[in-house]
């Protein structure tokens, strides 16, 4: 069924539906222009990017012609978070309101759900890395038969970085399939056949990923047939896709293929000590190969010295070697021959890491890769990732050729155009909407770029920064996100403002993220420094928020060795890929950091950016012109003013 434009003004309008029934609901001109061109690219299997600033209302826009078009519609969010949110609440809010009820599910990845043949597993063994895994193994447990869902989220107690849940959930590699036991009760199964009979989908871009690149390789797919795909936060599908159109080996995955292994040998076949006594080699030689890298935490491309490349080949035999074994019982167990696959994924990847491989890769431009590595304080990672993903991408996409895709997010354009995102996935000619926020940014906010800071590059620029900042902090009585391009700014500007004891100061690290934002929000006074999480999908509305500052226009670091990669091959191109790919990047991340400060109508702010470049340098218009129209300032009196009309008298 194909509803009309007339139709989707109508509910959207100042007699519809939403006007009856949701309070405070106002029509919105450009709420109403992102449903009719996402209900026009429906309705004939069109592609379309839109740009919605914050306040259109862009969630309800594309879901109004989604659940009324009685198509097969899956939707993918940028976060576990915002799919629960999507699930949870506005689904079923705009499903209430048109009053209709097609069948919606959700689906996330399987590493979001209990499996109880790995819990039994884990139970089993008792072999856990440390005492706090021991303690959500419990909690884990005392839940496993409360549960209808499996879905791990629904323990509040139980954090999403805890070390327990590998322990407790299934990979695609050591899932046993239909010769599990616990096949009648698998709570991924059931999400799975619940997705299928679903006319409205709920998922995430890792999902979504994952089921273009295992359809692409023909290993069946994740998610049913679908007419329209509509990608809510699509900034960040670029930077996933890389890491599912990449190999890597982790030290964790050879860990835990290591403990697989000896534990089959120690229940299962019990006549093949070699298991075991391989499986503790690798096990060894991962830790070794780990103290052969640097030691500080980073990433950097596989550049060998002769310590790091005989680390490798160290590596690479006793992969080799324990191959060899679990290949002579692979068909004992369904767990060996799942190991025997996976370390037939190892021997591949570190395939790509000898110095012929890459060499000859690297000559075949349109099958460029970069080799690369990051090492953590106890592990590492080793990562084969293709420098274009375009191609890739687009062939992944081919299976869905005939379905709408409908990208959508608060930040996808660059001073008035989307050639950039359109270029980055290699959309080719696709039709564009950009709309700007609904809200009032002349009235409601103002920009300000402090007069006579020192240079980003003076390392001693945070205390006259700090000193720049205070009176305006104490104007506002904190009420202030202090954004940060880099964890060592992070760290002195909090030691600079706990030295004022002016504040409450908050600092990302010290607590969770939603600790923190909940003590943000309760407590008066308080000033919250954060870096990368925090520059998006933190949404804190009214006057608790009405100073954001960020100390630096967030270029990407000097150590992400895929932009490095694509920075070389632009050069070679012959482009200039300052403009063409670092500018771009920086400036829809500041977008995104600006973003936290007007969340409503009635919210009132400044953002302030400590950086001379946006006034001093030819490219920062291309920054200023891609910001919202707030009203712009040099004068710190203009905005202690405001910042005092924002908070009103006080009485003593």
């Amino acid at each position: 069924m194909k509803i009309t434009e007339e139709k989707v003004l109508e509910i959207l309008g100042d007699k519809g539906p939403l006007a009856a029934k949701v309070e405070n609901f106002k029509p919105r001109e450009e709420q109403q222009q992102m449903s009719v061109a996402v209900n026009s690219a429906i309705n004939c299997g069109e592609n379309l990017i839109v740009e919605a600033g914050t306040g259109v209302g862009k969630t309800f826009a594309y879901l109004i012609p989604a659940v009324l078009s009685d198509m097969q519609v899956v939707l993918s969010t940028g976060t576990k978070n915002l799919q629960d949110q999507l699930f949870k609440r506005d689904l079923p809010a705009i499903l209430k309101i048109l009053e209709i009820s097609p069948p919606i599910a959700v689906l996330k990845g399987r590493n979001n759900y209990l499996c109880d043949y790995r819990l039994e597993s884990t139970l089993a063994s008792g072999r856990l890395p440390d005492p706090i895994a021991v303690k959500h193994l419990s909690i884990v447990n005392q839940w496993r038969d409360k549960t209808n869902s499996g879905d791990l989220s629904e323990l509040a107690k139980l954090p999403e970085d805890s070390p327990v849940i590998p322990y407790v959930t299934s990979t695609a590699e050591n899932c046993l399939g239909q010769d599990c036991p616990f096949i009648e009760k698998c709570h991924l199964a059931a999400a799975r056949e619940r997705a299928r009979k679903a006319k409205i989908l709920v998922v995430n871009h890792h999902l979504l990923l994952a089921d273009l690149v295992l359809k692409e390789d023909g290993f069946g797919e994740l998610l049913p047939d679908t007419d329209v795909f509509i990608i809510d936060e699509a900034h960040h599908l670029t930077k996933t896709a890389y890491q599912f159109y990449g190999d890597s080996i982790s030290s964790r995955q050879i860990a835990e293929l290591c403990r697989e292994v000896e534990l089959e040998y120690r229940t299962q076949v019990t006549d093949s000590r070699d298991l075991m006594l391989e499986a503790q080699r690798l096990a060894k030689e991962a830790k070794d190969f780990r103290l052969a890298l640097p030691e500080f935490d980073l990433k950097d491309d596989w550049r060998p010295n002769r310590k790091m490349q005989e680390a490798l080949e160290s590596l690479s035999n006793k992969i080799n070697a324990l191959f060899e074994v679990v290949k002579l019982n692979s068909t004992r167990t369904k767990t060996l021959e799942s190991c025997f696959e996976r370390l037939m994924g190892f021997k591949f990847t570190l395939s790509q890491f000898s110095l012929n491989k890459a060499a000859e890769t690297n000559k075949n431009q349109h099958e460029a890769r970069i080799n690369w590595y990051e090492t953590m304080k106890s592990g590492f990672r080793l990562h084969t990732t293709p420098i274009d993903i375009q191609q890739l991408f687009q062939q992944s996409r081919s299976r869905y050729a005939t379905s709408s895709w409908i990208m959508t997010s608060a930040t996808l354009s660059v001073n008035g155009t989307f050639e950039h995102y359109v270029d980055s996935l290699g959309w080719g000619k696709i039709k564009t909407l950009e709309l700007q926020s609904s809200f009032n940014y002349p009235e409601q906010a103002m920009l300000y770029v402090p007069r006579a800071l020192p240079s980003v590059n003076d390392k001693l620029r945070m205390t006259p920064l700090i000193e720049e900042l205070s009176p305006l902090l104490q104007i506002s009585g904190g009420r202030a996100f202090l954004l940060f391009t880099s964890h060592r700014a992070l760290k002195e500007a909090a030691e600079a403002i706990r030295e004022l004891e002016l504040f409450n100061c908050l600092v990302q690290g010290e607590s969770s993220k939603d600790e923190l934002l909940k003590k943000f929000k309760e407590n008066e006074n308080t000033v919250l420094l954060a870096t990368g999480s925090f520059w998006e999908g933190v949404d804190v509305s009214g006057d608790q928020l009405i100073l954001v500052v960020i100390d630096k226009l967030p270029f990407a670091p000097p150590d992400d060795p895929i932009l490095n990669a694509k920075i070389r091959q632009a050069r070679q191109r012959g482009d200039n890929p300052f403009m063409a790919l670092q500018i771009p990047d920086a400036v829809l991340t500041l977008k995104q950091g600006c973003g936290r400060l007007i969340r409503s109508v009635t919210d009132r702010g400044v953002v302030c950016i400590c950086d001379p470049r946006i006034v001093g340098k030819p490219y920062g218009e291309i920054f200023v012109n891609s910001l919202p129209d707030m009203r712009r300032t040099r004068d710190r009196q203009l905005v202690s003013e405001f910042l005092a009309d924002i908070i009103g008298p006080t009485t003593e």
